[in-house]
């Protein structure tokens, strides 16, 4: 099921993606698994999608395997 772009989706991922290590910088468009991934290189340091509520509402897997929305996109 595809994340909605909810602005309570919204607030959930900015306050666990604002804390990110490896947010891309400018770290939009936020809400990477509704909105797809970053234009700017993401420097993986780690990983707070998992830990997030749109992940577990949503039961996210990852693309590829992969919680990095930021760098992979949206959420199958």
């Amino acid at each position: 099921m595809p994340v909605d772009d909810t602005p309570e989706n919204l607030n959930y991922c900015m306050d666990y993606c604002g804390t990110c290590p490896s947010l891309p910088n400018p770290p939009f468009p936020f809400l990477y698994c509704a909105r797809g991934n970053s234009e700017a290189k993401v420097d993986k340091k780690g990983c707070r999608c998992p830990e997030c509520p749109v992940y577990r509402i949503y039961d996210l897997k990852g693309v590829d395997g992969s919680p990095y929305f930021c760098e992979k996109g949206k959420a199958p």
